[in-house]
């Protein structure tokens, strides 16, 4: 049986939510729709989750 892929945030799966698939340093993640803008503008937020995620830069976008 496979594991199902869950958003690293709130652990909601694919049949859920649409997930985003990503790679960081090597290992592969997923992440919803929702909480994408987390992982683009405040990444810090998701040290708990993911190794050395503090060490990344927060998103500085005027918008």
């Amino acid at each position: 049986m496979s594991k199902k892929k869950i958003c690293i945030v709130c652990e909601k799966d694919s049949d859920m939510i649409p997930l985003i698939k990503f790679k960081f340093k090597g290992e592969k993640y997923s992440i919803c729709s929702e909480h994408l803008p987390i992982l683009i503008h405040k990444p810090q937020e998701l040290a708990e989750k993911l190794p050395q995620a503090e060490d990344l830069p927060a998103g500085n976008h005027d918008h």
